[in-house]
């Protein structure tokens, strides 16, 4: 994109100010983003979004999850930074969904979690987060992505893609097809914990670099990425800590047999999270933490897998077979938990 095309769509949201640079910001999965820079004298920077509506195709319900959300946020004097879209809305150009946000200055964003106080400070921000909406009706919200935990609906979803797949892809990963059918027994109890657990507010993808740090101090400034914003349960945000945070490689690691949970990670996430909301947990909440970490590992090493043999339609990738080494990633993390 060139600067002159985005000035123009900057200028539905700050109409008086031009913008005078701009970055790509490549790390996530999903949206395309960019960080502008708008003002000649007193210069700003905003994050620019075009959101993907394939994979967000209910971003309008979406968008009123998020000022809701934030609505009772700024009631309960939330400590912690949650920039949301500027004038609450969304602007379409050219079949393009825009928004853009507030850059929260003095942060910085990681890929990977490099010790143990870092877990503790994201669990206990989210902790904050669910004890901050402890009393918010989840009724109002809206289900944007229906089934997006639902194990049984993922199983059913890799089942469709195996009956689908090039023949070559398929070949290369039978062997891991035939593991995850023999471990379908922890989506199923995944999914009964699901429909009996209080329904929070959720945020749906509580990966490291989803939350934004202070740069001096290092402490956790900031929730970030609130398209997934939904009802759902405590077991899908510390699962997927757990999954993200404890794999100190990173999902994109190739270095398959070296992939493996780091407990003291685990132990941190755990205690950070119980440190700031556990007087509003229940009981069956605090039991299936750590089972939690297992069953969302499972979860997205499917989502992975049968990513790969849809040819790589929902996630973005950078060679061809990235969501196959994403899969076996995945899935020795899920080896390491389970023990």
């Amino acid at each position: 994109m060139e600067l002159e095309e985005i000035n123009k769509i900057v200028k539905h949201f700050i109409p008086n100010e031009d913008v005078i640079a701009f970055r790509i910001n490549d790390k996530g999965l999903i949206n395309q983003t960019l960080v502008v820079s708008v003002g000649k004298k007193d210069t700003q920077q905003f994050i620019l979004q075009a959101i993907n509506t394939t994979v967000f195709p209910f971003y309008e319900k979406g968008l009123e999850n998020i000022i809701l959300v934030k609505n009772q946020l700024n009631k309960s004097a939330f400590s912690y930074e949650f920039p949301t879209p500027i004038l609450d809305k969304y602007i379409c150009i050219d079949g393009v969904i825009w928004r853009i946000s507030p850059f929260v200055v003095g942060s910085v964003c990681y890929n990977v979690v490099s010790d143990e106080s870092m877990a503790f400070e994201a669990a206990k921000c989210i902790g904050i987060f669910y004890k901050s909406l402890h009393n918010f009706d989840t009724k109002q919200l809206h289900t944007t992505l229906p089934n997006f935990h639902n194990g049984n609906f993922r199983l059913a979803e890799l089942d469709k893609a195996i009956n689908t797949a090039n023949t070559d892809r398929l070949d290369n990963v039978n062997e891991l097809i035939n593991n995850i059918h023999i471990s379908r027994n922890v989506l199923q109890k995944f999914d009964k914990l699901n429909a009996e657990l209080p329904k929070r507010v959720v945020h749906f993808d509580a990966k490291i670099n989803n939350f934004l740090f202070d740069k001096t101090t290092n402490k956790a400034k900031a929730i970030i990425d609130l398209d997934t914003l939904m009802p759902g349960t405590v077991l899908s945000d510390i699962g997927d800590m757990i999954r993200t945070f404890s794999n100190t490689l990173g999902e994109e690691s190739k270095n398959i047999v070296e992939v493996k949970a780091d407990f003291d990670i685990i132990q941190n996430i755990t205690d950070g999270f119980l440190s700031s909301c556990e007087i509003v947990l229940t009981k069956a909440e605090k039991d299936d933490l750590l089972f939690s970490g297992k069953a969302i590992t499972l979860l997205q090493c499917i989502r992975f897998l049968t990513d790969y043999l849809n040819n790589d339609s929902y996630y973005k990738i950078s060679y061809p077979e990235q969501n196959w080494i994403r899969a076996q990633n995945q899935w020795a993390l899920y080896c390491s938990l389970k023990g």
